[in-house]
């Protein structure tokens, strides 16, 4: 496996195809397999050269105690593009990891050349989306935890729902694993290396990505928002707010659509990866 030693972290990361520079970013608790095992990277790098990282603290990179703001994850992703040597690149982010590209948008405008974003909820913006307790991304993992005997709060707070997965008795991993699908109980699995981390705080803080901030980003953005999306607020936000944003759905998905409705994500994030290509080179 490929790794860049990164000013004392270590990120693992995978590159293939030959064009244009892509790099695809995923959600926080995720990993860079979301890519890899449901074709994006291979479909993508029929036209591109595609560059997919686990951020720190997620899949095979360390995971250091602290660091795990947009802000930070941003700096991270701006020493991987000079490590690697990419040219100004195309960015592909789902959930957290769209905010983390808009936030290296903002910071490094020199290396984006455009944004693909995949239903997500900015921390700059949760004055958008009140009822975040209700989302599924939350809603749907707390319901499974607390029908097996997991006590998870409500309100949202990953720090907790991290701490809780470390913490589970035997028998409740074993009744959990019973009852939760294989992809599930994969990604519940992976929660306990953040537990001793800032990650569940960090990734709820604006870290400087305010609401003006965020409208200051001039690079094309596509808003690529599910069916059922629970962030529909900030969608609108990024269509009107943005001067040069186009907004697109996903039929049938609710927040994962690579598992969801793989044929459709994988169509219409290549489709847009070939117009954003394309309006740069016009």
């Amino acid at each position: 496996m490929p790794f860049v030693d990164l000013e004392g972290v270590r990120f693992h990361y995978q590159q293939k195809g030959r064009g244009e520079d892509v790099v695809l970013i995923h959600a926080v608790t995720s990993n860079m397999a979301i890519w890899l095992f449901t074709n994006v990277l291979d479909t993508v790098a029929e036209e591109f050269r595609v560059t997919a990282y686990d951020m720190r603290g997620h899949g095979a990179s360390d995971v250091p105690a602290t660091g795990y703001t947009s802000a930070d994850m941003a700096q991270d992703l701006g020493k991987l593009h000079a490590a690697l040597g990419l040219r100004p690149a195309l960015l592909v982010g789902h959930s957290f990891g769209a905010v983390v590209a808009v936030h290296a948008a903002v910071l490094f405008p020199e290396i984006v050349r455009g944004l693909v974003l995949y239903d997500p909820f900015f921390p700059g913006l949760a004055h958008l989306e009140p009822n975040l307790a209700e989302a599924s991304v939350w809603k749907d993992v707390r319901d499974a935890l607390v029908e097996n005997g997991v006590n998870l709060p409500k309100e949202v707070n990953f720090t907790a729902l991290f701490r809780m997965v470390a913490e589970l008795s035997p028998d409740q991993r074993d009744r959990i694993r019973t009852n939760l699908d294989p992809t599930s109980w994969r990604w519940l699995s992976q929660l306990t290396q953040l537990a001793a981390t800032t990650c569940g705080d960090d990734v709820f803080r604006a870290a400087g990505l305010t609401e003006e901030r965020i409208c200051q980003v001039r690079q094309p953005v596509i808003a690529l928002y599910d069916e059922q999306t629970s962030f529909e607020a900030t969608r609108r936000f990024l269509q009107e707010k943005l001067p040069n944003c186009r907004g697109d759905t996903i039929p049938g998905a609710k927040h994962v659509a690579p598992l969801q409705n793989r044929t459709d994500f994988v169509h219409l994030v290549q489709k847009h990866l070939r117009a954003l290509a394309a309006s740069h080179d016009s």
